[in-house]
């Protein structure tokens, strides 16, 4: 599968009032993108005695970006000419991973995808304010109109199977998504190995299966998964969403200890 990635490059503007925005930058090039590439520096927890968590995997993905589309991160409030951010036409690919842009930019997306050759897109959004239900509702208008499947978890962490082959096989293939575990756990209930089968996108799952390793099956491992999913750190939102009634941040929280609930337990002697 080949992806095509949209996203926000940091800039040092600043809006000047409240007529103008800022897009967020961090979330792609700080944690998705460097993921997929198997960048050791995607994570900034361990500092100089990192043992970077995700190296045994052998994960590397950066043959399957087509391309990286970057836009400003500085706008007006409302653009009145949003395909001027944008290619006539994306480097071919199958899924287009749209990551804190403008949403008067996002909703001109789905046309450029089709004529591209693309089949899906995924709009996730680690805050509340990235897609907002309006924006989501004209998305999926056009996805229907030009046979586009379509996903927009939030947060991305939270993105799951379902009716769409192209979004499941992104699952199956880069091993993103609602993260899964399979934990390996003595007699005395300690957990002696912790795989990762799925991770959250911006690889925090590798980061807590490590943390897990030695820890008691309970509130032990539910307090370590606490400690390293938030300092990780996650970058979530930290808001109420109306539609999610809750942060985003908190949200993502409640994925890892679901994971750990429903982990995968095999016993060892």
């Amino acid at each position: 599968m080949k992806l095509l990635i949209i996203c926000s490059e940091k800039s040092d503007r600043l809006p000047e009032n409240e007529f103008y925005m800022k897009t967020d930058t961090r979330f792609a090039n700080t944690k998705f993108v460097p993921h997929l590439k198997n960048v050791k520096e995607v994570c900034t927890l361990c500092g100089k005695e990192c043992v970077w968590c995700r190296g045994k995997y052998n994960l590397n993905f950066k043959d399957s970006i087509s391309q990286v589309v970057y836009l400003p991160d500085f706008y007006q409030l409302f653009e009145d000419d949003p395909l001027k951010y944008l290619p006539e036409k994306f480097e071919e690919h199958d899924l287009a991973v749209i990551i804190g842009v403008h949403q008067d930019i996002l909703v001109e997306i789905p046309r450029l995808v089709k004529e591209s050759g693309g089949k899906a897109i995924m709009a996730p959004s680690e805050s509340g304010d990235w897609v907002s239900k309006w924006t989501r509702e004209l998305v999926i208008e056009e996805c229907n109109k030009y046979g586009l499947e379509y996903a927009f978890p939030k947060p991305f962490c939270t993105l799951n199977y379902g009716k769409f082959p192209i979004i499941n096989e992104f699952i199956d293939e880069f091993k993103l998504g609602k993260p899964k575990f399979k934990l390996l756990v003595d007699k005395e209930d300690i957990i002696v190995d912790a795989k990762v089968i799925i991770s959250a996108p911006c690889g925090n799952g590798y980061n807590i299966a490590k943390h897990l390793i030695g820890t008691r099956l309970g509130e032990e491992a539910k307090k370590s998964v606490a400690k390293f999913w938030h300092s990780y750190p996650c970058l979530g939102g930290m808001k109420v969403d109306p539609e999610l009634g809750d942060t985003p941040l908190h949200i993502g929280g409640y994925t890892h200890y679901s994971a750990l609930e429903n982990a995968e337990i095999i016993r060892v002697e």
